[in-house]
């Protein structure tokens, strides 16, 4: 990652994600699994979770010097997707894109990943 990628306040991970590291990942999981999940993640992290809605799919989070939000939707065929975006107040502080991959590390150790983006595994 470039100066002017750490640089950035925020990041959020999609689909067509330019960076491949911040693409959506897709688990053979239940939301509730991966909600479970993403708890032990952030209280690993040193991080709070602040509020969980399993109607809206959303999970949202702080870490020192940043705030998250992970959504966490089954979109079929047994996939459920989790993005997440992540903000901090100042220019300079925790690396984002470290704690997205921290958590996809530790999700993709735990859960069967069936997809990244639009790229399918077997």
């Amino acid at each position: 990652m470039g100066f002017k990628e750490r640089l950035q306040k925020q990041l959020e991970t999609s689909d067509a994600h330019k960076n491949e590291k911040l693409r959506t990942h897709y688990y053979a999981a239940t939301p509730e699994m991966l909600f479970t999940g993403l708890e032990t993640i952030v209280t690993k992290q040193h991080g709070t979770v602040k509020r969980i809605d399993v109607e809206r799919g959303e999970l949202s989070f702080q870490g020192t010097g940043l705030d998250g939000l992970a959504t966490v939707i089954m979109v079929g065929s047994g996939r459920t997707a989790v993005d997440l975006f992540l903000h901090r107040e100042g220019l300079l502080g925790p690396d984002l894109e470290q704690w997205i991959e921290t958590i996809y590390r530790e999700l993709d150790a735990t859960y069967r990943l069936k997809m990244i983006g639009t790229k399918e595994f077997t």
